[in-house]
């Protein structure tokens, strides 16, 4: 069986990015509940940035290959919170928080790294420059697909703090059939929909605003 080393490389490119993602998002999830008062994260071993504590392997083998994949969920203790409401959707965003955070980043390196080192030798600014941006557009993929109100995501969770009161057997209905429901949206090809236009748009503003500043200081 012949082997497609493009399709190699191209994973291994991606796995820096895809680890970064994973390994900030539930960082960042562990980080705010204890923040918050809940130490559960802790006591799991979950405040910390060793990536091999937090990936998922299943998880990781579909992100690098269909583009939708998950991270080992950090397990917190609402009741722990100062305050309950505000501690669910405080920890539930700072997972997608930290990947936007990181996603900006990267792409205000890329562009120093462009810039700055724009003689180094091609093949080497090449390989770094597509670490760089699969960092960007991964983080905002994995950002976006977390903010879905789609059951376990982080979006989900956010909108069950705030309205599940008032609606509890329509979230309970939901949660029931929400594995089938997400298995669809990938199925036919809608979450590529909902993911790519978002993705595509946040990552040309990240890029042109480091362009914009790197270019006031360089």
């Amino acid at each position: 069986m012949k082997i497609d080393m493009d399709l190699v490389v191209d994973i291994v490119l991606k796995l820096p990015a895809i680890f970064l993602a994973m390994t900030f998002h539930e960082y960042a999830h562990a980080l705010v509940a204890y923040k918050q008062g809940d130490d559960t994260p802790v006591k799991m071993g979950r405040l910390t940035l060793a990536p091999l504590v937090h990936i998922d392997w299943i998880g990781l083998v579909m992100f690098t290959l269909l583009g939708f994949g998950w991270a080992k969920p950090v397990r917190v203790n609402p009741s722990n919170f100062k305050n309950r409401k505000r501690g669910d959707i405080l920890v539930s965003i700072a997972g997608p928080i930290a990947n936007l955070l990181v996603a900006a980043v990267a792409s205000f390196v890329l562009i120093i790294v462009l810039v700055i080192f724009n003689g180094l030798d091609q093949d080497k600014l090449e390989i770094i420059s597509r670490i760089l941006n699969n960092t960007i557009f991964l983080n905002i993929v994995f950002m976006i697909l977390n903010l879905l109100p789609i059951p376990p995501l982080d979006g989900y969770q956010v909108l069950k703090t705030l309205l599940f009161r008032n609606h509890i057997s329509g979230f309970l209905k939901f949660e029931k059939y929400s594995t089938i429901v997400l298995v669809a949206l990938i199925f036919f090809g809608v979450m590529d929909f909902i993911i790519a236009i978002p993705a595509f748009t946040i990552y040309s503003f990240l890029v042109n605003t480091s362009k914009s500043i790197v270019s006031i200081f360089l």
